[in-house]
């Protein structure tokens, strides 16, 4: 019988994702490379998806709430007596999983890890954290995971306790995301869809729109470019979900459209995960503008795997693998939004600089970054803790 390993998802995204969600797509791109293991994915159930069904070399094991279920027991009463975490230990039983590889979720999980030890089953428990979260009460695991170093040093603070530590990082399909100068005719055609001309120059955001962001230094930077005399053509694209409604979130995206009134912004909304490596094909510069320490953003690596040269402030996990001045260029911090602008200016007006960037940001993704080689560290992690 082969080793096996549940994946477990919170119950947020199905998997594979049907927009953009990144622990989900990690979920989804490391499971079908899984050579000398057993995939199985316990996510949230979703209607364009059978809750069972083996696909891709994984087992996918959909967990569905029904309406009157989650009306009274997960938003009336609370009680939830068969709950998400009772129904992965039920196929935890039913699997006996070699190893269970808990995603991103500590609060979520934790009740999980507990669970699991108390069982005195040969399961392994595996936790893989992409994002900051409180750790309210210790947690005893086989194995902690991060995606970057800078994860691994903020946790390192934290009351975990694990036998194993691992730094793996997140990956890129370079099937799909091709370097834009091996696919000119492409590129032209997407481009001219979106009416950028053949002597255009596009900045690139992608990502929601939202405070952590720093959508703000982006929208400020056209502004700055925009009143300056002597280079034309330069255009800016966010491509990104812009919340609707009420809140936080929609009244930040009403500011940042209201900021790019006038301007030579274009807002794309939200494109599916299926479609996302052809807007890519759109820029000539990927802005990366974050105001919080983002521990390994995708986006920049699809950039990078794209060949587009990166503008980025130097913050949270890009400082794993960019170096300024090789593979991208970091803005000045005392003032984001002109320091973008000062890089946008200068790949704009110098060719050769912008287009050895973007080379050595591909090369740096080809080298270290492929889902081949994560599935691969992946395993490895997995023969070191069972």
């Amino acid at each position: 019988m082969p080793k096996r390993v549940l994946m477990a998802a919170a119950p947020v995204h199905p998997v594979p994702p049907l927009k953009g969600a990144a622990v989900e797509m990690w979920i989804y791109e490391v499971s079908k490379r899984l050579v000398g293991y057993e995939p199985h994915v316990v996510c949230l159930a979703d209607d364009f998806y059978p809750d069972s069904e083996y696909r891709d070399g994984i087992f996918f094991h959909r967990i569905r709430f029904g309406k009157v279920y989650r009306r009274l027991f997960q938003k009336l009463t609370r009680l939830d007596p068969f709950s998400y975490n009772d129904r992965i230990l039920k196929l935890i039983k039913e699997i006996s999983p070699d190893i269970i590889h808990m995603h991103n979720s500590i609060k979520r999980f934790t009740p999980l890890i507990k669970a699991v030890v108390e069982q005195k089953r040969l399961t392994r428990t595996m936790l893989h954290v992409q994002n900051e979260f409180p750790v309210e009460t210790p947690i005893e695991l086989d194995a902690f995971t991060g995606c970057s170093r800078y994860i691994m040093n903020l946790y390192a603070e934290k009351p975990i306790t694990a036998s194993h530590r691992f730094c793996i990082y997140n990956g890129v399909d370079l099937d799909r995301f091709r370097d834009f100068r091996d696919v000119p005719d492409v590129r032209e055609a997407i481009r001219g869809r979106f009416g950028i001309k053949k002597d255009d120059f596009v900045a690139l955001f992608v990502g929601r729109v939202s405070p952590e962001k720093g959508v703000e230094h982006f929208i400020e930077s056209a502004s700055i470019i925009n009143k300056r005399r002597g280079l034309e053509g330069v255009k800016f694209f966010v491509i990104g979900e812009i919340q609707k409604g009420s809140g936080d979130r929609a009244d930040y995206g009403r500011r940042i459209i209201e900021m790019a009134s006038g301007l030579p912004v274009t807002f794309t909304d939200v494109f599916t995960p299926s479609r996302i490596h052809l807007l890519y094909l759109l820029g000539d510069v990927f802005v990366l503008p974050s105001n919080f320490d983002d521990p390994f953003p995708f986006v920049v690596l699809e950039a990078m795997a794209t060949g587009l040269a990166l503008v980025a402030r130097k913050k949270g996990g890009l400082t794993d693998y960019v170096v300024d001045g090789v593979n991208g260029l970091f803005a000045d911090e005392d003032n984001p939004g002109a320091g973008i602008a000062q890089k946008i200016e200068l790949l704009a007006t110098n060719e050769p600089l912008r287009t050895s960037v973007g080379k050595a940001g591909r090369k740096t993704i080809v080298e270290r970054f492929s889902w081949d080689k994560i599935a691969e560290e992946v395993e490895n992690a997995y023969n070191v803790v069972i």
